[in-house]
């Protein structure tokens, strides 16, 4: 396979941003729920419940409703 020839005077400089002409920034993620300094978004609680089977043996043990328990297995709703 024979290559092509890149011309000697091929000018591949990339420029740097200028103080001027700063790089723009990367979005932030928002994640609803969190709190924000930006008055349109409001935060709002996860709701929790606590794993009754964790509960009954003197544990305190939150789960995410409809989830199963990590500690013991036991579905929780």
């Amino acid at each position: 396979m024979v290559h092509p020839t890149i011309p000697r005077d091929l000018d591949i400089t990339i420029p740097l941003p200028s103080p001027m002409n700063p790089l723009p920034m990367p979005a932030a993620p928002q994640y609803p729920g969190l709190p924000s300094s930006q008055p349109d978004i409001r935060s709002c609680p996860l709701p929790g419940v606590r794993c009754p089977t964790c509960a009954a043996n003197g544990k305190e043990v939150w789960v995410i409703p409809g989830r199963a328990c990590g500690n013991c297995g036991t579905p929780c709703c």
